[in-house]
């Protein structure tokens, strides 16, 4: 049975994660003290806003301003969303933005889905168990549902992501030696290390490489396991060294990453 979650990022900037799975609770009229990010992934919620009775259906988003006072109950017997809350602040520290002019509508559709994917994506790495790159890519996951939120509803313009072949060098160097000694960096570490705001590393490297940095981990993690499969390592001890939670992991990120299970390298 589902059940609510509540998951708070400490470390980064306080940003927390509610997972809602509620059928007869309600919210009396409340406000945060900044930005909510929402969406509707099953039934329907209903709110009280800015004088208006709404109810959103799955597939909508709930994208509420600070201090923006609201009511809150299923409008249709259960409903499941879920919803980041974030500071100014946090929005504009993870996103390298100085105009930040918030959410004109409180309850538009998600078009293509891409939010409401981007906060499944995220609940779904606070969910699972803790691993040496857990910050990272909780960082970017935070960094898309942001990204998706206030440049498509939010009416932000993110920094175009240029070339910057020096930078993304030295973050995979970085990587590369991270996943030899098993200390995988942060975001904010690897764009410390290069001099970029992390919100425009993210997308310089998918633009030069077409992947993200946590992208990159994964690549270093098979060729480090690869390569220690080839010395002879057994697959269990080659699956821990190189940073899977087990052996069943490394086989998926072969397959993906090489095409064939870890049985199937042959040393000639």
């Amino acid at each position: 049975m589902l059940r609510n979650r509540y998951h708070h990022l400490g470390w980064h900037h306080g940003i927390e994660l509610f997972e809602a799975a509620l059928s007869n609770q309600t919210f009396a009229r409340h406000a945060h003290e900044g930005f909510a990010v929402g969406a509707i992934v099953q039934g329907a919620g209903g709110y009280l806003c800015r004088g208006e009775s709404m109810v959103l259906p799955t597939g909508s988003l709930s994208l509420m301003n600070p201090e923006e006072a609201h009511t809150g109950h299923a409008a249709a017997g259960r409903v499941r969303y879920n919803m980041l809350y974030v500071s100014e602040v946090a929005v504009r520290e993870v996103l390298g933005l100085r105009d930040l002019r918030g959410f004109a509508e409180i309850a538009p559709r998600d078009r293509g889905r891409k939010l409401t994917q981007a906060l499944s994506r995220l609940a779904s790495c606070l969910n699972v168990a803790q691993t040496t790159d857990q910050r990272l890519v909780t960082e970017e996951a935070v960094h898309d549902v942001l990204a998706q939120a206030f440049t498509h509803y939010g009416r932000a313009e993110l920094r175009r992501p240029g070339q910057e072949p020096a930078a993304i060098r030295a973050l995979l160097d970085r990587i590369d030696a991270g996943v030899a000694t098993g200390e995988i960096p942060t975001l904010t570490d690897l764009a410390a290390g290069v001099g970029l705001n992390r919100s425009y590393l993210i997308r310089s490297t998918v633009r030069a490489t077409g992947l993200t940095p946590h992208g990159h981990v994964l690549r270093a993690r098979v060729n480090h396991a690869r390569r220690l499969l080839l010395d002879g390592t057994p697959a269990v001890e080659a699956a821990i060294t190189a940073g899977f939670c087990d052996q069943a992991h490394l086989i998926r990120q072969f397959r993906r990453h090489l095409g064939v299970t870890p049985g199937a390298l042959i040393r000639h």
